[in-house]
């Protein structure tokens, strides 16, 4: 039985005990992660409650803590639904709820074996970080509930895209991913094409979608407005009105639009700080909700993803469920107004990290202190953007701090595909590395992106223990310390 079988079987026996649950009439506690895909993975679910006619109550949370378990460990007749979590936190589940009662809907690494009924890719050798989301397996349970739940593949595609699960050529899914989307697109929801990969392609001034493009960042343009109007109208020289009306780019001709692509990429390669490939990648594979109204963000998968986020990491996650359950109008404005807010915060914190000092080299780390400054919840974001974008140097992972309250910080750590092919695995790592630290530390992620909290005053001593372990890694995969770079 090939892998890919193996978890679609693993999802239909999960799927069994949710059928079982709600037979018995089971009240069902919802918890998921407050990210886009945790956000998509919760409207998924939420849509096959509803449409099966069960009662059930929806919580987001930005780490799943025992005290979130302690809150509900007392709850009669009910079955306790984890997604986008929950398989790096099977310890603290088993230890406070029944694990007959408890579901697990993830795609992190499990922390352990368990008696758990859990769908989870690395249960059958598939990368979690890179072949399905924490939305897509929720999505695969759903359509094994029924046929029918095959019209949210939409969904699991934009919680892959905020996942950053888009590593195929020109930013295609790969994997499971791909099969969804396959779904999709049988299924009339969704639509694969080619284009300009600037965030409000559809919705934004020509402008405004430079400046709020953050994957991959533009020195000099990302963020600066003025800056954009000007490339545009100096540079590229097309025109960004049509009757007093401001254009977007996908109101451009093909030719208008070969030439911003041709502008765009010579102007990233010549300050020499991006690489041919990072350049090129302004343009790629874009994924459409055909049933979402043209000229909306929401026809966008990745700016659908990008509004998920944002409601998330501005502690909104329920306006983001209620667009997942489909209300618009007075809601989605409301989100717009949001995902402003989100990138102007964006905008100031990478302002502040491109200061010079603001980067602490080590042998084989590299880290940044938001401390107050930046806002824990956005923390990581703000890593993926700095590593991703070249904006700091991409030969070593880079690990980023934010005090998070109660005494605690906020990690978050981040590597590129080049360093985990030289052996890096940033979710062991830490969880390795957490037990030196303290009984408070927790810890859980993907080789590729990883978070952890730990107590306050802490920091440099989980600095010098990871720095040893990554040079471990690397050492006992035999890589190279020479850098791609």
């Amino acid at each position: 039985m090939s892998k890919f079988l193996k978890i679609y079987e693993n999802c239909k026996q999960v799927s069994e005990k949710i059928l079982e649950a709600r037979e018995k009439d089971l009240f069902f506690r919802v918890i998921s992660h407050l990210d886009a895909d945790g956000i998509a993975a919760a409207g998924i679910t939420s849509h096959f409650l509803l449409r099966m006619g069960a009662n059930f109550h929806l919580r987001i949370v930005q780490q799943l803590r025992e005290e979130n378990l302690r809150e509900i460990q007392e709850s009669k007749e009910s079955i306790f639904v984890f997604t986008d979590l929950g398989s790096g936190q099977i310890g603290i589940i088993e230890k406070n709820l029944p694990p007959e009662s408890v579901i697990i809907m993830d795609h992190h690494p499990p922390e352990k074996e368990t008696t758990i009924h859990q769908a989870n890719p690395h249960l059958w050798d598939i990368n979690g970080a890179t072949e399905i989301s924490g939305a897509g397996i929720t999505y695969l349970v759903a359509k094994s509930i029924d046929n029918s739940n095959m019209d949210l593949a939409p969904l699991a595609v934009v919680g892959a895209l905020g996942d950053r699960q888009d590593k195929g050529e020109q930013h295609r899914l790969n994997g499971i991913n791909a099969e969804i989307v396959k779904d999709g697109i049988n299924k009339g929801v969704l639509e694969e094409t080619t284009g300009i990969r600037l965030f409000g392609r559809e919705t934004r001034p020509i402008a405004t979608a430079l400046e709020y493009t953050t994957d991959p960042f533009i020195p000099g343009l990302s963020g600066n407005h003025g800056a954009c109007l000007k490339f545009l109208t100096d540079t590229v020289k097309i025109p960004l009105k049509t009757n007093n009306s401001w254009r977007t780019i996908s109101d451009l001709s093909q030719e208008e639009k070969t030439k911003l692509v041709s502008e765009l990429i010579q102007y990233m390669l010549g300050p020499g700080e991006m690489t041919s490939e990072e350049a090129q990648s302004i343009v790629g594979v874009i994924y459409i909700l055909p049933k979402e109204e043209k000229q909306t963000p929401l026809r966008d998968a990745r700016e659908y993803s990008a509004l998920l986020n944002a409601c998330g990491r501005m502690k909104k996650p329920g306006l983001g469920v209620a667009i997942c359950l489909g209300d618009r109008k007075k809601t989605l404005e409301e989100v717009e107004n949001v995902a402003t807010d989100y990138r102007e915060k964006l905008s100031g914190y990478m302002g502040w990290l491109i200061k010079p000092g603001t980067i602490t080299q080590m042998e084989h780390l590299q880290s940044f202190h938001g401390g107050k400054v930046i806002d824990d919840r956005i923390i990581g974001t703000i890593a993926s953007i700095a590593i991703s974008s070249g904006i700091i140097p991409q030969d070593k992972p880079v690990l980023a701090f934010a005090e998070s309250g109660e005494d605690m910080v906020k990690v978050s750590a981040r590597a590129t595909d080049y360093q985990v092919q030289r052996g890096i695995d940033l979710g062991a790592a830490l969880r390795s590395a957490v037990k030196e630290i303290s009984s408070e530390a927790t810890a859980g992620g993907h080789n590729i992106a990883a978070g952890a909290h730990i107590p306050i005053g802490t920091e440099t001593k989980l600095l010098q223990i990871l720095n040893k372990i990554i040079k471990n890694q690397l050492g006992e995969n035999g890589a190279s310390n020479e850098s791609k770079y």
